[in-house]
C-alpha cells in the first residue's frame, strides 16, 4: 500500500505524464451515455432547424462561441438527416484539452450521419470525437475533434459556402479564388464528359493539419498533394457523398494557370466516380490530367517538363507507372503524374478522344 502510494506520487508529481482519470463503474458510464446522448439531440435538433442560442444551450461554459459557428455551418450548408449516436468512450482527453476545458472533461465517440440537401443523395455516415463537461447535473459539449476520427469540416471550422446549381464550396475562411476555379471545373468537365450531370462538392480547411483530421491521415501523408477526391466518410458504398478536399498549404503556391488544372482534374475524378474504381491508377489519374489540360494551351515541354528532363538523362521508361509509384508519399511524383497523362494522350491522338472515353469506362466496368 505504502508503494502505491509513493508510486501515485511521483506519477503526480510528473511534469511529462498525463495522469488518466478512474474509469467509471458500469453504472456510471451507462449514466454518463445516456445524459450524452440527450445532449447531442438537443444538439441535433438545434441544427435541423432551431436557433443559435439552442445550440448554445447544450455548450460548456467557454465552448458558446464555437456551438453558434457549427449553428452556422449547417444553416449555411443546409444539413439534413442529421443524426448523432453515443457509441462508446474515446481516448481520455488530453493534458491540453482539459487545460483549455477544465479537469473533469472526457470524450466520446459519437456516430454522425448527415447530407447536404440539394447536393448529397445519402447521407454519409461516419464516428467523430466529441469532448463533454458535466455542468449543473446535465452534461454539455466542450469541443469536437481531436482523436484517431474522421473530423467533418463543419463540425471544426468557421466555413464561407458559397453555392451555384451544381456547385457547392465551403471554405475556411474567406472563399477566395476557388468558387470560380469549381465553377470553370465543372463547365471543362462538361465539355468533355458530355452525359455529366452530376454535381461538385468542394472543402478548403485553414491548414493541412484540418485536412488530416478531415481524412483521418497519418502526419505527412498528404504534404505533397494540393487536393483529394473521396467519400465523405471514408467509405466505398456507391451512393456515398463525394468530397473534393483542398490541401490549402499546397494549393495555395498554385498560380491561376496550374489551380484551375488541380481543380479540374479533382472534378474529374468526382465526375468519373473515381473513389469507387479499381482500374489501373496510371489510367485513373492520366485521364484526369488529360480532361484538365486538354482544355489549356499548355506546350507538351512545359506540362512534361519533368518526366521529359528524367528521360533526356535515363532514357524512355519500359512500363506504365504503378499504382506505388503514384502514391502520395512516392519520391519524383509530379514526372510520374505527367507519365500518366503521357499514356492518356497519346491515346486519346492515336484513336480520338471518344476512344479514350469508350476504354476509361469499359476498364472501369472490369
Amino acid at each position: 500500500m505504502l508503494f502505491l502510494l509513493v508510486a501515485l506520487l511521483v506519477t503526480g508529481c510528473s511534469n511529462e505524464v498525463d495522469i488518466e482519470p478512474p474509469k467509471p463503474t458500469s453504472s456510471d458510464a451507462e449514466g454518463r451515455a445516456a445524459q450524452a446522448q440527450v445532449t447531442l439531440d438537443s444538439l441535433a435538433q438545434a441544427l435541423s432547424g432551431g436557433s443559435a442560442e439552442h445550440a448554445a444551450d447544450v455548450a460548456a461554459p467557454g465552448a458558446e462561441d464555437d456551438l453558434a459557428v457549427v449553428h452556422r455551418n449547417a444553416r449555411a450548408l443546409r444539413l439534413d438527416e442529421l443524426t448523432m449516436r453515443y457509441v462508446a468512450d474515446s481516448a481520455p482527453p488530453s493534458a491540453a484539452e482539459r487545460a483549455e476545458h477544465g479537469e473533469d472533461i472526457w470524450a466520446g465517440s459519437v456516430d454522425l450521419t448527415y447530407r447536404y440537401r440539394g447536393f448529397d443523395t445519402q447521407p454519409a455516415r461516419l464516428e467523430t470525437r466529441v469532448l463533454f463537461a458535466p455542468a449543473d447535473d446535465e452534461t454539455r459539449i466542450a469541443g469536437f475533434g481531436g482523436g484517431e476520427t474522421r473530423e467533418p469540416l463543419w463540425l471544426t471550422e468557421q466555413l464561407s459556402v458559397e453555392r451555384t446549381p451544381q456547385t457547392l464550396v465551403a471554405v475556411a475562411g474567406r472563399p477566395g479564388r476557388y468558387p470560380d476555379l469549381v465553377s470553370r471545373a465543372a463547365r471543362q468537365v462538361s465539355e468533355v464528359l458530355k452525359d455529366w450531370r452530376g454535381s461538385l462538392v468542394v472543402e478548403v480547411p485553414a491548414s493541412r493539419e484540418g485536412l488530416d483530421a478531415a481524412l483521418r491521415a497519418q502526419p505527412g501523408e498528404y504534404d505533397n498533394i494540393a487536393a483529394v477526391t473521396t467519400t465523405a466518410d471514408g467509405s466505398l458504398t456507391p451512393e456515398a457523398p463525394v468530397r473534393i478536399l483542398v490541401n490549402p498549404e499546397v494549393f495555395g503556391r498554385l498560380k491561376a494557370r496550374g489551380a484551375q488544372v488541380v481543380m479540374t482534374h479533382e472534378a474529374v475524378h468526382d465526375a468519373a466516380e473515381a473513389p469507387f474504381t479499381s482500374m489501373p491508377t496510371w489510367l485513373l489519374e492520366g485521364f484526369a490530367d488529360h480532361v484538365a489540360l486538354s482544355t489549356t494551351r499548355v506546350p507538351v515541354s512545359l506540362a512534361a517538363g519533368q518526366v521529359l528532363r528524367e528521360i533526356r538523362k535515363d532514357g524512355l521508361p519500359d512500363r506504365l507507372p504503378t499504382s506505388a509509384d503514384l502514391d502520395p508519399t512516392a519520391p519524383g511524383l509530379g514526372a510520374t503524374y505527367e507519365e500518366a497523362w503521357l499514356a492518356c494522350r497519346y491515346l486519346a491522338r492515336e484513336y480520338g478522344e471518344q476512344r479514350l472515353i469508350d476504354f476509361y469506362r469499359a476498364v472501369d466496368q472490369g
